[in-house]
């Protein structure tokens, strides 16, 4: 396949963002760890350089055009065009932000400011990183249920540990997958209490595991933990018919943490009217 042209659209065109300039890494929070030119390595909460294949599922990027969802501060795109793909970048942008739970207590008015300067500071990071690797990935942001089409068909969509912190994870599946031509790579973390999820057959059930819990209250909590072969069976509803799983352990906090991949292959077309 020959890859499309990258300035044959102005970045500035819609849906596209318009790259900042970012100057102050304090004005940044990068999502994971980095090597950036004339920078040095970055911190971040996550590290994959050392398993980065395993937690993309060892498929090959070179001449593809790649959605990189739920993009955060940008390490798995910026590491998906060093390999040779044309890189779309899509988070969060103006009004959208994460779902809290809400609780009876819950003040989203206080609370979605706060989120919404976070996602600032990862899309700082983005620009920093963008600027330092003389990158030509393109970012658009909205909703993450309303991937706009006019970012064009792709070939491979990547979601890194996208999922879990979305009220409804199939509807954002959905939205990223109507514009994947081949393959989809998932990749999501088992916590410690949920690692039999591994061992956990088909045939005995799909689980989707609730993560909030009433007398908790953790204001940044993530909504889902989906086993493997749940993913693998959404993923075949939406058309994604073949489907492997590989395990893995990656570095968050400077802990192990177990991720699962499924990588999958279209075998049926996208449904137009859906």
């Amino acid at each position: 396949m020959t890859m499309a042209d990258p300035t044959a659209h102005r970045e500035t065109d819609a849906p596209y963002l318009a790259p900042r300039a970012v100057d102050d890494p304090a004005t940044c929070t990068f999502n994971h760890t980095i090597d950036l030119p004339g920078h040095g390595t970055v911190t971040g909460a996550w590290d994959l350089r050392p398993a980065l294949d395993d937690y993309l599922g060892h498929v090959a990027v070179a001449g593809k055009r790649v959605l990189d969802f739920g993009a955060t501060s940008g390490f798995l795109g910026f590491a998906m065009e060093a390999r040779g793909a044309e890189v779309v970048s899509y988070d969060f942008a103006g009004e959208a932000c994460w779902e809290m739970v809400p609780y009876p207590d819950f003040e989203r008015a206080v609370i979605a400011p706060e989120i919404r300067n976070h996602l600032r500071r990862f899309e700082n990071a983005y620009w920093y990183s963008h600027a330092a690797l003389g990158s030509r990935a393109r970012r658009a942001g909205g909703s993450l249920y309303e991937v706009p089409e006019a970012i064009d068909p792709v070939d491979v969509a990547v979601l890194g540990n996208a999922l879990a912190r979305l009220r409804d994870p199939f509807r954002a599946l959905h939205g990223a997958l109507r514009l994947t031509r081949e393959t989809v790579v998932v990749t999501e973390m088992l916590p410690k209490s949920l690692q039999f999820l591994r061992y956990l057959p088909r045939s005995l059930g799909l689980p989707l595991f609730l993560l909030p819990r009433s007398d908790q209250r953790i204001r940044f909590d993530a909504w889902w933990t989906i086993a493997p072969t749940t993913m693998q069976e959404l993923l075949a509803i939406l058309g994604f018919g073949e489907s492997a799983v590989t395990y893995h352990r990656q570095s968050l906090l400077g802990q192990k943490r177990l991720c699962y991949t499924v990588v999958a292959r279209r075998t049926e077309p996208t449904n137009p009217e859906l």
